[in-house]
């Protein structure tokens, strides 16, 4: 039996231009209707522009296990809100459906966005809709470098971000936050202590060494590793702002839940050692998710074409072309997130 590999536009990080969607199941969940609803969506956002589509489509816990019974993580929940020291707060905001649309430019992604609202509309509401960019060399709003830090080649992009084994082979654990800077406030520090905050160098994002890089740094609260091996994610976060609001859409794969946890644990102070990540005073999340983004060929079997009179499969980023390296389309070395 052929493997499962990930949905392509996990990995393709040629785009400049994002936008992700939120939405909780309005009704009941019943398995036929709604795999109809995503299968339409998908097919809608698909052929509603004259060129290859770059989508990802994930699921909550909840609408997953009836869609896919077999192909649930055994790791996979909702998120838990985080009470952590000095009242910062990780939010609660799960979602059961998230599609992440990447396109060359907001025209691609608004047509394939409004073409697959009005397959999803009368079975889920819309909770958040988030346009992201790429700022310049891949840099946060606080002019750091994101990303620094993500997995460099196809194995070790597959190492950190892909389940390896048993329920959702082939998938990938996600975690969603949105974000939102204090930029005035960040950038009344002078560069080295903006640096010391972070634990790279502004210029040339070169990690902090010894001495020099502080426990409570965010490289140092984010850069863990158990029984000797290190807790990688691959990070596609992206920027967004307007003059009232701006920040960070934080967005990682990983091949286990734990991954992500023992990260956010140790960023807001509460994995017992007292300490917490410095950044969290200067940015705050106001969403979070965990969803599971399942491989293209459990994509396809669940949103099912006969269910749905349409080929979810179809052409472009989701289609289940389950062959060759899990790495396909382009992919260039992402952003270590600057948020968390």
């Amino acid at each position: 039996m052929i493997a499962d590999i990930p949905q392509r536009a996990v990995f393709d990080e040629s785009a400049r231009y994002h936008r992700f969607l939120e939405y909780r199941v309005t009704g009941e969940i019943e398995r036929d209707r709604l795999a109809r609803a995503v299968a339409s969506a998908l097919h809608a956002a698909r052929s509603s522009v004259g060129r290859p589509a770059r989508i990802v489509v994930a699921f909550g816990r909840r609408l997953w296990s009836v869609l896919a019974p077999d192909a649930v993580p055994s790791d996979l929940r909702d998120f838990r809100i985080i009470r952590g020291i000095g009242g910062h707060v990780a939010p609660a905001t799960q979602c059961d459906l998230w599609i992440w649309l990447q396109g060359s430019g907001e025209d691609e992604n608004v047509a394939r966005t409004l073409a697959l609202h009005v397959a999803l509309r009368d079975e889920f509401t819309l909770q958040l809709e988030q346009p992201g960019f790429t700022y310049f060399e891949s840099r946060d709003l606080i002019d750091f470098e994101d990303g620094t830090a993500n997995p460099k080649d196809d194995a070790a992009r597959t190492e950190a971000a892909v389940v390896p084994g048993g329920p959702g082979a082939g998938g990938c654990i996600v975690l969603i936050q949105r974000w939102v800077h204090d930029l005035d406030k960040f950038k009344a520090l002078d560069v080295a202590r903006q640096e010391a905050v972070i634990g790279r160098t502004k210029a040339g994002s070169i990690e902090l060494e010894g001495d020099a890089l502080a426990l409570d740094s965010h490289v140092a609260r984010t850069d863990v590793e158990k029984d000797g091996v290190a807790m990688k994610i691959y990070r596609r976060s992206a920027p967004y702002a307007t003059i009232a609001r701006h920040g960070l859409y934080f967005l990682a794969f990983a091949r286990a839940l734990e991954r992500h946890q023992v990260q956010l644990d140790r960023m807001y102070g509460v994995s017992g050692d007292g300490l917490h990540d410095r950044l969290i005073e200067f940015s705050r999340a106001d969403t979070g998710s965990y969803l599971f983004a399942p491989g293209e060929r459990a994509l396809a079997q669940a949103v099912d074409s006969e269910a749905s009179g349409s080929d979810p499969a179809g052409s472009g980023a989701c289609g289940p072309e389950v062959s060759g390296s899990v790495v396909s389309g382009s992919a260039a070395s992402g952003p270590e997130a600057t948020g968390p």
